[in-house]
């Protein structure tokens, strides 16, 4: 079906960085054009962590740097990635409701664990509580730093929360491409890592 086949292929070329013959064929894509929004997916979710964890104006040199560190953790956590087609209904001619259900990556959970126990007062008490612009942006950066190492630490321990279902409209369009509103593709994406700590 090629609702599904459209899906699952979404779900490969953005997390995994692999498509399959008939996926390529079916949206007309090369392997190459697969890497490249594979690329861009990742790039996304790290410049998402930065602009979570970083108020501080980096130099281009520090965002670039970080920006590689975090694509290249990224990279790692979402090889992870859980997740199944399960089955396509139709609405109409063109458009089916595909159910996916998704194991979100507990990584972050981990995490957030070492924090709590005090993985980062060595950190916090080197720097004071009033600090200037200068040690709070360094501050920012060694925090972003601590927890990538505490990622990697955890990786080998990375599990899943309780899978979590969504139904995802796809629509075949009149230049006969397969397409998913934004808003479903955002929702599948939100489960994919548990951010929810």
């Amino acid at each position: 079906d090629d609702a599904i086949c459209y899906i699952q292929g979404t779900l490969d070329e953005n997390y995994l960085g692999k498509a399959d013959e008939e996926f390529l064929k079916l949206v007309d894509n090369t392997a190459e054009e697969i890497e490249e929004i594979y690329d861009e997916s990742i790039a996304t979710e790290a410049q998402f962590f930065l602009d979570s964890f970083v108020e501080s104006e980096l130099s281009q040199e520090e965002q670039d740097r970080l920006m590689e560190e975090l694509t290249a953790m990224y990279r790692q956590i979402y090889a992870h990635s859980k997740y199944t087609v399960e089955s396509a209904s139709k609405m109409d001619d063109t458009t089916f409701s595909v159910k996916v259900t998704v194991e979100p990556i507990d990584i972050f959970h981990l995490v957030a664990d070492e924090l709590d126990n005090g993985a980062a007062d060595e950190l916090n008490s080197r720097y004071p509580d009033q600090m200037t612009d200068e040690e709070y942006l360094a501050y920012e950066v060694e925090w972003v730093e601590l927890f990538m190492d505490l990622t990697y630490e955890k990786l080998p321990e990375l599990g899943y929360l309780e899978p979590s279902s969504i139904l995802v409209q796809v629509a075949l369009g009149d230049d006969d491409y397969w397409s998913i509103p934004d808003d479903d593709f955002w929702a599948m994406d939100a489960l994919i890592i548990d951010y929810n700590l």
